[in-house]
């Protein structure tokens, strides 16, 4: 019954459980910046085929995952 579980630290202080948190969060925003980057690309290239007016549309939407993954790429540096 008594098991050792690996991977957890017992007894963590507040400043390394803030930038494992920290790295967790850079990860997902990093992951999320793509997701948006290749779902503007896919956009782009029906609305160019399509000759629609979502053109614009696309591109701000590839603008908009560039800079949630570059905020994701800084947020490590904050500290407590």
């Amino acid at each position: 019954m008594n098991q050792k579980l690996t991977g957890f630290v017992y007894g963590v202080d507040a400043s390394s459980m803030f930038s494992q948190v920290m790295s967790l969060l850079q990860k997902g925003l990093i992951a999320v910046g793509a997701f948006l980057v290749v779902m503007g690309i896919i956009n782009l290239s029906t609305n160019i085929k399509d000759g629609g007016p979502g053109v614009r549309n696309a591109i701000l939407e590839i603008v908009g995952g560039v800079m949630v993954g570059a905020a994701g790429a800084f947020v490590t540096q904050i500290t407590i």
